[in-house]
C-alpha cells in the first residue's frame, strides 16, 4: 500500500490554476474589454472636467454593468441560476474590489500628482489590484453553483 503524501501549497496553487485556466483566461479578456470599457468612460468624463473621483466612480459603474453581465452568461455559464442571489454576492465582491483598487487609485493620483497620464496610470494601477479579489470571490461565492457544496 503506498502512501500519497498530501500536496505542497505549490502544488495546490498549480492545480488551481491547470482547473480553472480557462475560466481564468475568459475573465481575463472580459476584464481586459472591462477595463477598456472603465478607461473610456473614465476619460470622457475626465475631458469634460469632471473631477477625478467622479470619474473614476461613473467608470467603475458602467464597467461593473458590462462585468457581471459577461462574467455571469459567459465566464462562469451561471445564468440559469438566481440573478438576486448572485448580484447582491457579486456586488459584494466588487464592491470589496473596488474599494482597494479606488482607494490605491487615490493613493497613486496624489502622490504622481495632477493630469491625464498620471490619472491613467493610477486608474490602471488600481484595476490591476482588483482583478484578484474579483476573480476568486466570483469563482468561489458570487457565481458558484447553488448546488455544489
Amino acid at each position: 500500500m503506498k502512501i500519497e503524501k498530501p500536496l505542497n501549497i505549490f502544488e495546490r496553487i498549480s492545480f488551481f490554476i491547470i482547473l480553472n485556466f480557462s475560466k481564468f483566461m475568459i475573465f481575463c479578456f472580459v476584464g481586459v474589454t472591462s477595463a477598456g470599457i472603465d478607461l473610456i468612460t473614465f476619460n470622457i468624463f475626465f475631458f469634460f472636467k469632471f473631477p477625478f473621483f467622479v470619474c473614476r466612480i461613473l467608470a467603475i459603474a458602467v464597467s461593473i454593468i458590462y462585468n457581471f453581465s459577461m462574467n455571469r452568461n459567459i465566464t462562469f455559464r451561471a445564468g440559469g441560476h438566481s440573478i438576486k442571489r448572485q448580484a447582491s454576492r457579486y456586488l459584494i465582491v466588487y464592491g470589496i474590489a473596488v474599494l482597494v483598487g479606488l482607494t490605491t487609485s487615490i493613493i497613486v493620483f496624489n502622490i504622481l500628482g495632477d493630469g491625464t497620464i498620471n490619472a491613467n496610470i493610477a486608474s490602471i494601477i488600481g484595476i490591476l489590484l482588483s482583478i484578484p479579489i474579483s476573480f476568486l470571490g466570483s469563482l468561489f461565492w458570487a457565481f458558484k453553483n447553488p448546488d455544489k457544496k
